[in-house]
């Protein structure tokens, strides 16, 4: 009896108390230009701009609301404890291949980052805090970092690390991605 009182207990204390999630998260976009800085030639950081929302990887096709304005990010080699340079290179070409699509409408996916929240409280467009916290892939752990879509008002300061995943993946306007592809061209017309 005292055992099933016990477990009924911790029943009812789970169910009171809200689960944080976690899990991997990419970007979907349509990106409109491309800054490298702090040239063309030896980029260390990159300014994305256009329409972006998250994508929650680890339950399918679970989208954040999109956002305009641009996502800032640094090189892998220019975060602490970083000790895996054969990525920079990866990341290089990735940053190219988004400056590739850049102006063109085209919707894609990038990137691979970590969350720790309830999906639906990360927002593209707020600062990750407690209890919403997106993480880069750092060697010894993760770092908390900014990972929002900053308005065109705001310097760019404290860029993400870029991490990749499974490079640029084109979207389809129909299909499974349709839905998304729409809420980023519409975010790209308010």
């Amino acid at each position: 009896m005292k055992a099933a009182r016990a477990i009924l207990i911790i029943v009812l204390l789970l169910g009171m108390t809200k689960v944080a999630a976690s899990g991997p998260i990419g970007i979907y976009g349509i990106v409109e230009k491309v800054i490298f800085e702090p040239n063309n030639k030896a980029p260390e950081r990159v300014q994305v701009w256009g329409a972006f929302a998250y994508v929650d990887g680890a339950r399918g096709l679970r989208v954040s609301a999109a956002n305009r304005g641009y996502l800032y990010f640094k090189l892998p080699s220019l975060a602490p404890g970083f000790t895996d340079h054969s990525q920079v290179e990866i990341v290089k070409t990735e940053w190219a291949d988004l400056k590739a699509v850049a102006g063109t409408g085209q919707a894609i996916g990038f990137g691979s980052w970590s969350y720790i929240a309830d999906f639906g409280a990360l927002r593209p467009d707020a600062r990750p805090i407690a209890p919403s916290v997106i993480l880069e892939r750092v060697p010894r752990g993760g770092a908390q970092i900014d990972l929002r879509v900053r308005p065109a008002s705001e310097a760019p300061t404290s860029p993400a690390t870029y991490q990749t995943n499974a490079g640029i993946v084109r979207l389809t306007d129909g299909g499974n991605h349709a839905a998304i592809v729409k809420l980023l061209r519409d975010a790209l017309n308010r």
